[in-house]
């Protein structure tokens, strides 16, 4: 008999999830990011030893409590009321996709070309000799480097770490530390894309570029992230499931059928 799982969320790749993995499990998928009285009442009533929690943390109406017949949780990102709840239930698997290595690295690539789609669909201008700052030298910005770099970019890296400069260096990427790129002359003609999620730039300092692209989570880059956005700052986010739903619900599906050995 198949394993009972719950899927919670609206997300557009969360339909693409489901159809993968009912396959291999009984499913259920409830559209909401709001934990009330009815959605506990129908999870209970179903009884599914699997959950699986949306990317983005529910808003919690009520105490999140999970039902007794869970024996494993898949988390997005958590918040306290999810963190007090595995602690609370010592006894059940939780497995964070979100830090799945293998899902981190197929997502960025997904970013990087979604960042390729976004930029032709608001910029409408080609990629081929623009200068493109990139700030944070993790997957995602290794994988946009490249991606950028192949489609005749100009690209500068430009993080704090000297070892991720040097690294960047090695591959012909031009490189500039984070302090100098505030501190010098700005070329006004230049891309920013931001993949560091802690606030760093002042607001007054986009104006420095053509355009800021923030595609870290929140809180983003700008400092004074509350008001006087600058007319030149986008929020880039989630572009896997903006322009790729599809692959990117099955990434999610193949995280979790990893974890659970199909």
């Amino acid at each position: 008999m198949k394993k009972k799982c719950v899927i919670i969320g609206t997300d557009l790749r969360l339909s693409y999830f489901h159809t993968a993995i009912s396959r291999d499990l009984n499913t259920k998928l409830v559209a909401t990011m709001t934990w009330d009285e009815e959605l506990k009442d129908a999870i209970n009533q179903f009884e599914p030893q699997i959950l699986f929690l949306p990317i983005q943390p529910l808003k919690m109406e009520r105490p999140f409590i999970l039902p007794d017949s869970c024996e494993v949780l898949f988390v997005g990102k958590k918040n306290e009321e999810i963190n007090q709840e595995i602690e609370r239930r010592g006894d059940i698997q939780v497995f964070s996709y979100l830090e799945d290595e293998q899902y981190i690295w197929d997502n960025a690539n997904l970013t990087a070309e979604g960042f390729i789609s976004y930029f032709y669909t608001h910029e409408k201008q080609a990629i081929y000799n623009k200068q493109f700052i990139i700030t944070g030298y993790g997957r995602v910005g290794k994988r946009l480097a490249y991606a950028l770099h192949h489609l005749g970019a100009k690209v500068v890296i430009s993080v704090r770490s000297e070892h991720q400069l040097f690294e960047a260096k090695s591959y012909g990427y031009a490189i500039e530390t984070l302090e100098n790129l505030l501190d010098k002359p700005k070329n006004k003609s230049a891309y920013l894309i931001n993949t560091i999620p802690s606030r760093w730039l002042e607001n007054t300092q986009a104006a420095s570029f053509k355009r800021v692209f923030d595609l870290a989570s929140n809180p983003g880059c700008l400092i004074d992230s509350e008001g006087n956005i600058p007319t030149n700052y986008s929020i880039s986010t989630s572009l896997p499931g903006m322009y790729f739903p599809q692959d990117a619900g099955l990434l999610i599906a193949q995280s979790v059928q990893n974890h659970l050995s199909f």
